[in-house]
């Protein structure tokens, strides 16, 4: 009990001197006075010796200090922590913020954020979003990879718009057999009316079924008809509608816009929808993070991709006819692999006369002149030997063919002249 007595008042001291420490000498004076009476006051109630109280006194001060060190250090640490919670908790808001910087909407070259919003635009945008067409969309992208990343390397080497890697998807899913109910033909759908002068047709050969070649072909007739109307949306719709039609078309319009042609229904239907339709297609795949979707877009195999000339194939040149079939088995290779690679010979053999150039896998060249050497050429069933009085008019009179074909096939023109037991090869019906 003396013991808590001589503690408290040994505190209460302790105040004392710290407020009036800054005070004067004599009142420094009187407050070591009363310091020095309650200590003699101490010495009487505890009965102990002046060295014993001293010592009783530090040590419980020493005790009182480490409780006041203890405490101090535990409010740091709680401090501490809550400050280190704090940052954790800014890392966390700026980590989750640069995630949402990493998913930004990837610009579509000339494709603006209006062009986007577009009424038109959106409602394809809805319909791909849909769980069944989305489904389709990854499916047909998924299924012309090979053929995407050709086009993707052309559309790039030409500096061309990269929404026009999806359209064939507009155009027929990417399908290079596809034949549209109005004749058009192959993945970017050409008349046979509009092969020339970017395709060959005729009774041996469809280009338009080659997706590397109709490839060529449709960013060059895009390339002619963007340098023609100066306008990307209108070459591309005219593409699609003709650029006679579009000449019409515009020569009614005030203004030669293409939303504008939207607006005041001057477009034929299937047109006005075919460019929102891309740019939606486009705008879902090329920002497929963006839009939270699962689309392909096989950049890493686009990476490796080599689309120089002869880079992915090899090639052989003939100048007869050779069947396909004949030269897969003597080269023992898969006949539906050389046709795949071959899909213009549409008779399954190489021109009689002119000169057909044979796709191969890359590598397999020498293999390839190896077995031509082994063939022998087909002898053409229907073949004519020239005699006087002959014209190409009469001939394609007796086979009930056009006199074209026959040109086309023998590689001559049609104001030739025919010199007398000279052979034609002619074409079947």
């Amino acid at each position: 009990m003396y013991l808590k007595k001589a503690i408290c008042l040994l505190i209460f001291i302790s105040l004392l001197q710290f407020v009036f420490s800054e005070d004067s000498k004599s009142q420094e004076f009187t407050d070591e006075k009363p310091q020095q009476i309650e200590l003699e006051d101490l010495l009487t109630e505890t009965n102990l010796d002046e060295e014993t109280l001293k010592q009783e006194l530090m040590d419980e001060a020493k005790l009182n200090n480490d409780e006041k060190n203890s405490r101090n250090q535990f409010e740091n640490k709680n401090l501490t922590e809550n400050e280190n919670l704090s940052e954790n908790q800014e890392l966390s808001e700026n980590e989750e913020n640069n995630n949402q910087k990493i998913i930004q909407k990837i610009p579509l070259s000339f494709i603006t954020e209006e062009m986007l919003a577009r009424p038109e635009v959106e409602k394809f945008r809805r319909q791909y979003l849909n769980e069944k067409w989305l489904k389709h969309l990854y499916n047909v992208l998924e299924s012309a990879m090979e053929y995407r990343l050709y086009v993707r390397k052309s559309v790039h080497d030409k500096n061309l718009p990269e929404i026009l890697e999806y359209l064939p998807v507009v155009e027929s899913n990417y399908k290079t057999s596809a034949k549209s109910k109005s004749g058009a033909i192959g993945m970017w759908q050409f008349m046979a009316n509009s092969v020339y002068p970017f395709l060959v047709l005729d009774d041996f050969v469809d280009e338009r079924l080659d997706p590397w070649k109709s490839t060529e072909a449709a960013l060059k007739k895009l390339t002619e008809n963007y340098n023609y109307f100066n306008d990307w949306l209108i070459a591309i719709a005219a593409y699609n509608c003709g650029v006679g039609a579009m000449n019409k078309i515009l020569r009614k319009a005030e203004k030669k816009d293409f939303w504008y042609l939207v607006d005041k229904k001057l477009l034929p239907q299937q047109t006005a929808d075919y460019v929102p339709k891309l740019i939606a297609i486009a705008d879902l795949a090329i920002n497929s993070e963006y839009y939270q979707i699962n689309l392909p877009n096989h950049n890493e195999e686009y990476e490796m991709l080599i689309n120089e000339k002869n880079g992915n194939f090899d090639y052989i040149i003939v100048e007869k006819a050779y069947s396909l079939k004949q030269l897969a088995a003597e080269m023992r290779m898969d006949y539906d692999t050389l046709k795949k690679l071959n899909p213009s010979f549409v008779r399954g053999m190489t021109y009689p006369v002119k000169k057909s150039e044979i796709r191969l896998p890359l590598g397999m060249k020498k293999s390839a002149e190896d077995a031509i050497a082994k063939l022998i050429p087909i002898d053409f069933p229907f073949k004519y030997t020239v005699e006087k009085g002959d014209s190409l008019w009469s001939i394609s009179r007796k086979y009930k063919v056009s006199i074209q074909s026959i040109c086309d096939l023998n590689d001559i023109r049609e104001n030739d002249i025919l010199r007398i037991g000279k052979t034609l090869y002619i074409p079947a019906k």
